[in-house]
């Protein structure tokens, strides 16, 4: 991120709900939790309710793990999110975007199939690429053992002061 003249981004693990400035995604993440107590470990796929994640449903992206994680595709773009960028991204493959910090989020994407818990990322595009800075919660679904899916909440945050 540096490299691209963005300000350093913030990554928590395991979040506490009180701690998200976002009430998308205080209620995405109070789900989840509710959600991995029911399935006893993170919640299968299955389990994800659209009249459940109403109140932050335009936030909500889902992007399938294909390969291993060596590719994530979306399987749904939220609302919200779309109108922001400009796009809906729905079917999109993430290694085919040419944004040039999406190797960041492809990272953080991987660093969930290892370790199954929710992630915060907040970060700021530097100028040049005119885009929002984010609110990102990514909040993973598991299958036999397996992250299969991850949801992602986001919200426009703030802009951090550039480097």
């Amino acid at each position: 991120m540096a490299s691209l003249g963005s300000p350093p981004p913030l990554i928590v693990w395991d979040p506490p709900v009180d701690d998200l400035e976002s009430e998308a995604l205080r209620h995405l993440i109070g789900w989840w939790h509710a959600s991995m107590a029911e399935a006893d470990g993170p919640p299968p796929p299955e389990m994800v309710d659209p009249l459940a994640l109403r109140p932050a449903l335009g936030s909500v992206s889902l992007l399938d793990v294909l390969d291993d994680g060596r590719e994530f595709q979306i399987r749904l773009h939220g609302s919200d999110v779309g109108n922001t960028l400009g796009m809906d991204m729905t079917g999109m493959k993430v290694g085919e975007m040419t944004v040039p910090f999406m190797a960041f989020l492809i990272v953080t994407y991987r660093a969930q199939l290892l370790r199954p818990e929710p992630l915060l990322l907040r970060y700021t595009p530097a100028m040049e690429f005119f885009l929002s800075a984010w609110w990102r919660i990514g909040l993973p679904l598991m299958r036999d053992g397996k992250v299969v899916r991850l949801l992602i909440g986001m919200e426009r945050a703030p802009r951090q002061p550039e480097l």
